[in-house]
């Protein structure tokens, strides 16, 4: 096994878990909120899909996924890929995009970056990332609040952006999805009165 097959099982196990997650979780709780000042568990998966659609155009040097058709006129444009933006607007993604429309994104985009890595080599994955570019600047990803949020990444190897935002960060999310499902689903199961 090589370096880029890990890669690749890591990409695959991203696009995996969060399609899981989608189709598990019901239309009822894609709106939902566990616990005030967290995340509703719809837009936790829809930011997870949408970091891989991001990391992706980053490394590849495309426009992403949700710049394209149909997903343009569906997300909502403020909600950037959902870093460093206001809680009111987290909010409106769930209201905007539904869970089915998001297991179809989450698709496209998987298509989409499994067609570029698997035209990589270890040189290629070598090359540093570069998240200044004027498509960035357009997207509004270079504004303070979400530049803070990735700017650690600038810079650093390909394969370094895929093991970060791809594995890590996707599973930390994961993590807090489960958490907080698992909150709501206890609400609904602990008998009131």
């Amino acid at each position: 096994m090589t370096g880029i097959d890990v890669l690749r099982l890591l990409l695959l196990g991203s696009f995996g878990n969060i399609s899981r997650r989608l189709t598990e979780l019901s239309d009822d709780d894609w709106d939902r909120r566990a616990v005030p000042g967290t995340s509703k568990a719809g837009f936790i998966l829809w930011h997870a899909a949408r970091i891989l659609d991001w990391t992706h155009a980053s490394i590849a040097g495309v426009a992403e996924v949700a710049q394209r058709d149909p997903w343009r006129e569906r997300f909502p444009q403020e909600a950037m890929f959902g870093a460093g933006i206001p809680e009111s607007v987290a909010d409106s993604v769930t209201r905007a995009v539904s869970r089915t429309e998001t297991i179809a994104y989450l698709n496209d985009v998987k298509t989409a970056f499994l067609e570029w890595f698997d035209r990589q080599t270890p040189e290629t994955l070598e090359a540093p990332v570069s998240l200044r570019t004027p498509a960035a600047e357009r997207a509004g990803y270079l504004a303070p609040a979400v530049w803070e949020e990735i700017s650690d990444l600038d810079g650093i190897p390909l394969w370094h952006m895929l093991m970060r935002p791809s594995g890590g960060h996707v599973r930390v999310h994961q993590g807090e999805f489960d958490t907080l499902v698992g909150l709501l689903r206890t609400e609904e199961a602990t008998p009131r009165g």
